[in-house]
């Protein structure tokens, strides 16, 4: 399901054609999601557009998308890189980014019930995969940070989120979810774990795996990305989930618990994971408001959206955590 409008294809292939200077052959764009327009060129190369209607985020600047993806392959995180941005909007009307095309299966959102996780050989192999996640979160964290012009700390988190939800739903943002978010920002910790590079939208279906080995082979998706404490990123992962797990009663086999990611998390960065519930939380509010942006966007296009704006499950279970103190 997506609300992408995607730009005219003969268009496209001239304008691939003079960036490129050589004739294209095949031109494939890949299941649309909510973001960005992605072409995949003969097979080897991804470009990447900014949407062409009302996106869920109120700008995309991909040369920073670009520069945080490159960043982060230079610490050493599998990306598909190194990405190229394009400035000249001549050739496809917007300016864009070029990479090089990862081939691999990538999850689904829903992810205790995804196939291809479920289809690998036994448990332990489904460990192995969800340990080298959990490692490839905590490398990100490691890039280089500096001049890369992104938002930095809990207030500007924080700031930003206030000025997302009054955007997204034209200053009129469901009660129970501006309310969350105040209690968020009145319940901010008071210590601040050192600032990384986060990655933004933890999820094992932002990354593409190696279909034999299980292995990471492109950690994908920047449009989330800025800097602050380690558990913005860790508390992402976590809370959402939990949720899936908690609404489905389905959980992957092979899989760690709750539990053994914090373990393996505190482990890796050499520390205790602080506030980790109050992160939680906040993820769960960031995720409402994208939710409520993108069911406020299939309310204008006329379609049916997956819920009403104001009752997503993300929703439900921060104000569930809230209530429980």
């Amino acid at each position: 399901m997506s609300l992408s409008v995607c730009r005219d294809p003969h268009d496209l292939r001239a304008g691939l054609e003079r960036w490129l200077g050589r004739s294209v052959g095949s031109i494939q764009r890949p299941t649309p999601g909510w973001s960005c327009e992605t072409l995949i060129v003969e097979h080897d190369l991804v470009i990447r557009l900014p949407p062409l209607s009302a996106g869920i985020f109120p700008t995309y600047d991909l040369a920073q998308q670009a520069a945080v993806q490159n960043a982060v392959g230079a610490a050493g995180v599998p990306v598909a890189g190194p990405a190229r941005y394009e400035p000249d909007p001549s050739f496809l009307g917007d300016p864009f980014v070029a990479m090089p095309c990862v081939a691999g299966p990538i999850p689904g959102e829903f992810t205790p019930a995804d196939g291809w996780l479920l289809s690998l050989p036994s448990d332990a192999d489904r460990h192995a995969l969800w340990h080298a996640f959990l490692a490839a979160v905590m490398a990100v964290h490691g890039a280089d940070h500096q001049g890369l012009g992104l938002r930095s700390g809990l207030a500007a988190e924080l700031d930003y989120w206030d000025h997302y939800l009054l955007w997204a739903t034209e200053a009129a943002p469901p009660p129970a979810l501006a309310e969350a978010l105040r209690w968020c920002r009145a319940n901010r910790p008071t210590a601040e774990p050192a600032p990384s590079l986060l990655w933004g939208d933890v999820r094992l279906g932002n990354v593409i795996f190696a279909a034999d080995t299980y292995a990471p082979l492109a950690v994908i998706d920047w449009d989330m990305a800025s800097v602050g404490p380690a558990e913005m990123d860790f508390g992402w992962f976590l809370a959402l989930e939990t949720l899936q797990t908690s609404l489905s009663g389905l959980a992957m086999p092979g899989f760690g618990t709750h539990l053994d990611a914090v373990a393996l998390l505190e482990q890796g960065i050499a520390r205790p994971l602080v506030d980790l519930a109050w992160y939680e939380v906040f993820a769960l509010v960031r995720a409402s408001a994208i939710s409520t942006r993108i069911a406020q966007l299939f309310q204008e296009a006329g379609q049916a959206s997956p819920f009403r704006v104001g009752e997503d499950p993300t929703l439900a279970a921060a104000l569930a955590r809230i209530e429980r103190g």
